[in-house]
Parts: C-alpha cells; structure tokens; sequence
C-alpha cells in the first residue's frame, strides 16, 4: 500500500518536472524560417502568415484520428480569439500521395483556419517527433511560447488557458531592466 502511495506521489512531479523542461525548451526556441505550399499549389512564407499574431501551428495528417477529432476545436478557438491577433495555422504532413485526400478533410470539417501543405514533412522534422498531432504555439516575436504532442478530450482547456495567459503577458510585458 506504501510502495502504491509513494508512485502515485512521484509520477506527478515526473510529469510536472518534464512538463517544466519542456517550457524551459520552448521559451528559447524561435519558430524556423519556412515555405510550405497552401491548397492551391501556391508557395507561401511562414513568416509572413505569422507576423504579429499569436499563431498556433498544428501537424496533422489525414490518417490521425486525433488529429481530425481536435480541428473542430482548433475552428472555435481560431474564431473566437481571432479579434484579439490569434490565428490557427493547420499544417498537413502527408505525403504526395496522401496529400489530394487534405483538401476534401478540410472542406467536409468546414474548417476556417488556414491549411498549408509540408509533404516533405522538412518542417515538421525540425520538431523531432513522430507524434501528431502536435502543436506548438507561437508569439507575436516569433517565439514558440508553449507546445503539445497528441489530443484528447481536454486537452483543449489547457491550450485555451495557455493562449489567454499569452495574450495577458503580451499585454503587460516585463518592465525593461534599467
């Protein structure tokens, strides 16, 4: 009963003390330079689809069923802070071949939020994970704030606490140490 007691103390603080590595990680982390194909075949910068908005970039792939479970709530979120400079940006991992089945996905989930194409998965690659969905959240600077691997139901309330507290410290920065 003990030994039951002790584990059930230390993985939470496993959990917290990773959880902590992870913003620590985060924080220092600029978003990489990147140009991803849109829906139509077009050529677009990262950059310039970012600038100066609270953006979080999602990877997904047609075939992830948590992926496909999490748009709808990615759409809300999307819409109910783009008012305040928040932005989804969804960006599908699949393959050449898979790639055709993106735009059908997207238009049978009504989604709102912009989709871009990395078939060569070159910038999901720079993440060094396998897993998806994963997203990572990005400031007006460019900086990647916070990030996530997989979804399930839930995960949302965190993500939305992380982007009100976002727009809360953009808000009321740190004073400049004189």
């Amino acid at each position: 009963m003990g030994e039951t007691r002790h584990h059930n103390q230390i993985i939470p603080r496993i959990v917290g003390f990773l959880l902590m590595l992870t913003v620590a990680w985060a924080a220092d982390q600029k978003f990489p330079q990147a140009d991803l194909k849109d829906l139509t075949g077009g050529r677009i910068d990262m950059q310039s689809v970012m600038d100066g908005k609270l953006t979080l970039v999602n990877f997904w792939a047609t075939y992830c069923v948590p992926c496909r479970k999490e748009m709808k709530i990615l759409d809300k979120l999307n819409t109910k802070y783009a008012d305040r400079g928040f932005q989804v940006i969804g960006v599908a991992i699949d393959n050449p071949k898979t790639a055709g089945r993106v735009r059908g996905l997207v238009r049978s989930q009504k989604l709102n939020y912009t989709i871009l194409l990395d078939t060569d998965q070159g910038l999901y690659r720079t993440f060094n994970t396998n897993a998806m969905p994963y997203s990572v959240l990005v400031d007006t600077q460019g900086k990647i704030v916070w990030q996530h691997t997989g979804y399930v139901p839930g995960d949302e309330i965190e993500l939305e606490k992380v982007i009100v507290s976002q727009f809360a410290s953009e808000d009321n920065p740190p004073s400049s140490v004189k």
